[in-house]
């Protein structure tokens, strides 16, 4: 198996325009990605492999079995904001068998719902989003500071939408429709035989949204922690939107070895 120093491989997806922002301190506000696209893929490779992971949500970790990449993810443009640069890749890897959740209620600020419907009820953790690198040509970028791993928790009975969006991505712009929430995917640490990846914005969370599906047909090459793989979309599905964790409180159950200051939201202003 090939493997990857700590932080040499990233991915992702965002959207939407925001009607309330958090308070800042100026000093340690950052501005992670804000949209990504999520692609549905299949691997040439399929990865079978066990990590443990503890999300910001967790008080203890936990043993996961990861199968996949089942989808993939990267930096687009949306509600009249830019893509984020340097680019950013996600590999989604399902987590297997991940046994009985508790139902849980978070308050999340994005960048589509503002402060309105802020409160997701969330149940099982179906995904573990991994940094990724897309390799095109030449050596690939680096994974861009900010970009964690991120745990998608399945959200129960959301709330129903109709939001006409225009997707900019190297493709081109694309006029979408939006609908409910279906993930909300925050900060994890994880464990990877003997690397500890931490959590560096645990206040940092994607709220993943369903959009009216379209068939491509693309190959892409990428490489993350479990190493090289070649990937054929075959859907383009969902959006993953940028928020601000509000409760729980992430310090609850992310000590003080986070190099960031986990009171800190990220910036979603322009």
């Amino acid at each position: 198996m090939f493997y990857l120093p700590q932080r040499s491989f990233i991915a992702l997806v965002l959207l939407g325009p925001i009607a309330c922002v958090l308070p800042l301190k100026s000093s340690r506000a950052h501005r992670p990605f804000e949209f990504l696209q999520v692609y549905r893929v299949s691997p040439s490779n399929g990865v079978d492999h066990e990590v443990d992971l503890q999300s910001v949500l967790d008080q203890d970790r936990c043993e996961s079995r990861l199968l996949g990449p089942r989808h993939f993810s990267e930096t687009v443009g949306c509600l009249d904001r830019p893509a984020s640069t340097p680019d950013a890749y996600l590999n989604w890897y399902q987590i297997a068998d991940p046994g009985p959740a508790p139902q849980r209620r978070v308050t999340v600020i994005d960048l589509v719902r503002g402060g309105a419907n802020s409160e997701l009820k969330i149940g099982q953790a179906e995904f573990l989003l991994c940094p990724a690198q897309r390799i095109v040509s030449g050596p690939p970028h680096p994974i861009p500071a900010g970009l964690d791993h991120y745990v998608a928790f399945k959200v129960i009975q959301p709330v129903e939408m109709q939001i006409g969006v225009d997707v900019q991505s190297a493709g081109g712009t694309q006029r979408r429709i939006l609908t409910r929430p279906i993930y909300c995917c925050v900060s994890t640490r994880q464990w990877h035989h003997s690397q500890f990846i931490d959590s560096t914005h645990p206040r940092d969370c994607f709220v993943v949204y369903q959009l009216d599906a379209q068939g491509i047909d693309v190959k892409l090459s990428t490489i993350d922690q479990f190493g090289l793989n070649r990937l054929q979309a075959t859907e383009s599905n969902w959006l993953c939107v940028l928020g601000s964790l509000v409760t729980p409180d992430p310090s609850d159950s992310v000590d003080s070895a986070s190099p960031s200051d986990p009171t800190v939201p990220p910036d979603l202003s322009r």
